[in-house]
């Protein structure tokens, strides 16, 4: 098979991830459906078909023994897919992912499968002028989906709206969306960083990886900017265990948090859907007074 037939039986297949592994003298791809892996097809070994991945991607094509990612745009009748390739080196050969983004996946909030007391708690967190909005879930949760989302009820026209994104999955008209290069010391710390002297209204952190970027991102919310981020984690609560972790300025985070969501993906044979938990503050002007009390008093939030 050629890439483009891959890509096209994968797209009409719903798929949500290729894979591309060399195992001895075959290559073997499946793909990734209502989370379950299925076998596609196994051939003779072709290093043609990542070195096409390669190109279509602008990786370097001699490079075998180091990760790369990348990305590039696939168009076939119509459809129009972002697809982010990685690449790694394994024992037997190179190993390649590939995670497919249609427009298609692009949805509204009223479509995401959110309960309408939390949809409604959402958009009046999404009307404030700034604050702090964190949205969790393990990878391939929709964490994206639900930002993007996000991202299209404030783009309005009447915000400055900047976007850190590793890679861009979707490039939106009227937004400002910024990918790190750690090669050239553009990493998410110092676009957040520069984004502050831009004037913005909302900001979009892709992800916080590190404790820097956690600190900077709260204290953005603390100043008067609308700050929506994605955490790595297993539950609601789990986002200020993570906020601890890094030592980030508790009465900082407490000011300017407004919601905490929680998304996991729930598969059938035929379908997927969303599950999403939140919890928000329920304090007003007197503030918890510390990390072990917000974890251990379930009265100080409201849960959905």
């Amino acid at each position: 098979m050629t890439l483009e037939q891959i890509l096209s039986n994968a797209i009409s297949s719903q798929a949500t991830d290729i894979h591309i592994a060399h195992m001895n003298d075959l290559t073997y791809i499946s793909q990734r459906i209502y989370g379950q892996l299925e076998a596609v097809e196994q051939q003779k070994r072709d290093c043609q078909l990542v070195n096409r991945i390669k190109m279509r991607a602008n990786l370097d094509l001699s490079e075998t023994r180091r990760s790369q990612e990348g990305q590039f745009l696939y168009e076939d009748h119509n459809c129009h897919c972002f697809v982010r390739v990685s690449i790694i080196p394994t024992i037997k050969g190179e190993k390649v992912a590939l995670r497919l983004l249609p427009d298609k996946q692009r949805r509204n909030l009223a479509e995401l499968g959110f309960t309408k007391p939390l949809l409604n708690s959402l958009e009046t967190t999404l009307g404030l002028a700034h604050g702090l909005i964190l949205v969790c879930g393990a990878t391939g949760a929709g964490k994206s989906t639900t930002l993007y989302a996000c991202l299209d009820k404030l783009n309005t026209g009447k915000r400055s709206i900047f976007t850190i994104e590793d890679p861009v999955e979707y490039e939106i008209p009227g937004l400002i969306q910024c990918e790190p290069n750690d090669a050239i010391e553009m990493s998410s710390l110092n676009l957040l960083k520069s984004f502050l002297r831009q004037d913005p209204d909302v900001i979009m952190v892709g992800e916080i990886r590190d404790a820097l970027t956690a600190n900077l991102a709260v204290g953005a919310a603390l100043t008067g900017h609308l700050v929506l981020a994605t955490l790595h984690t297993n539950s609601p609560l789990d986002a200020i265990h993570r906020c601890r972790g890094w030592n980030v300025d508790f009465f900082s985070l407490v000011s300017s948090l407004h919601l905490i969501i929680h998304q996991t993906m729930y598969y059938k044979s035929t379908f997927a859907s969303a599950i999403f938990s939140a919890i928000e503050p329920n304090w007003n002007d007197t503030l918890p007074k510390s990390y072990e009390e917000l974890i251990d008093q379930p009265s100080l939030w409201n849960g959905y």
